[in-house]
């Protein structure tokens, strides 16, 4: 792109030299013009390169005698106009306006996060005071940031006062390479248990915003073993993970075959919502626990019937109602077009 510069000037004082006594007779007069000379950009003036002394007379201008523009200089202080300096004051005004809008957002940024960080303060403390089995409350050492230093408390029994917890370590988590929940089925046996009241969990929730932000907060000993922790997080896991791995459909037959990749259920009921399919699936129907990376397949089906088809009607909805482990009851709804479905958590 080309870039257009130069220099340029404009009358900034016009003098008569009747005004000095320079002329005392009618015709002899003329006039002084002053101009201020200016290096452009794009026709912007950006600064002055000095003034133009000039006698006008009959429309054209000629230089000024020396002894002329001394003899002003005394009388009159002729300065330069602030809008030969255009350009940078513009510059200023847009440097400062992009100033204050950059307060304005990191006002609003800050405003924002406050209202975040004492959101997730009331939630964690809810999380304390009303805790469910299977939920994960992580734990981080405020000396070391890092994934191995966290510990991940499972909730395994609630009272009053105190939460009961399995421990599993964020190094001993890293060295099997599974998820979380793999890894506690495959070693729950060897893993430590500990009791922590609810007023040191609140403890350990970091209230104070500015030390959020500097990581100036100390910690509490929660474990009782000479590490100090701040609860960073609550999680729901645990949860049923039912996946559906294909499914078989014509006029009068649906079968769906699905997976479970975590912990042992049963299912306990099966509910049409909309379409009204014959299941024959016996209840309540065990299913074992499984992994992601070796799930358990289990299947639902309907009983061939005469009263029962698909024709004009291949659509259809379902609840599947589950009861986990630690007697949760779970809900999917299953949604589809003939052999095309969805699985949804409700």
């Amino acid at each position: 792109m080309r870039i257009v510069f130069g220099q340029r000037n404009f009358k900034i004082k016009e003098l008569s030299s009747h005004e000095f006594g320079f002329t005392t007779q009618q015709d002899n007069h003329f006039d002084i013009e002053i101009r201020q000379s200016y290096f452009h950009i794009y026709w912007i003036p950006f600064f002055g390169t000095g003034k133009i002394w000039a006698i006008k007379k009959d429309g054209q201008l000629y230089e000024l005698p020396a002894h002329y523009i001394y003899e002003i200089k005394k009388r009159q202080k002729i300065r330069s106009p602030w809008y030969t300096y255009t350009l940078p004051i513009l510059l200023c005004i847009g440097a400062l306006i992009y100033f204050l809008v950059e307060q304005v957002k990191e006002s609003n940024y800050q405003k924002q996060d406050l209202k975040y960080f004492t959101e997730k303060v009331q939630l964690l403390d809810n999380y304390i005071d009303n805790p469910a089995v299977n939920e994960i409350f992580t734990l981080q050492d405020t000396k070391e940031d890092s994934s191995e230093s966290k510990m991940y408390l499972k909730v395994e029994k609630v009272y009053a006062d105190r939460i009961l917890f399995t421990l599993i370590p964020g190094f001993f988590l890293n060295s099997t390479q599974v998820e979380l929940e793999e890894c506690y089925n495959d070693n729950k046996e060897n893993l430590d248990t500990i009791s922590i009241s609810k007023a040191a969990l609140k403890n350990a929730v970091n209230k104070d915003y500015d030390a959020s932000k500097t990581y100036n907060y100390k910690g509490e000993n929660l474990l009782k073993s000479n590490r100090l922790y701040v609860l960073v997080s609550v999680e729901k896991k645990f949860q049923p993970q039912i996946n559906i791995a294909q499914t078989y459909s014509d006029y009068k037959v649906i079968q769906i075959e699905l997976t479970n990749s975590s912990t042992a259920f049963k299912i306990t009921s099966i509910k049409n919502v909309t379409n009204s399919i014959p299941w024959n699936t016996k209840l309540p129907m065990e299913v074992a626990a499984g992994t992601k990376s070796k799930p358990t397949k289990f299947i639902l089906e309907n009983t061939e019937s005469d009263n029962f088809s698909f024709y004009n009607n291949k659509d259809y909805s379902f609840q599947v109602t589950i009861l986990d482990s630690n007697n949760i009851e779970h809900s999917f709804l299953i949604k589809g077009s003939g052999s095309s479905n969805f699985i949804f958590s409700s």
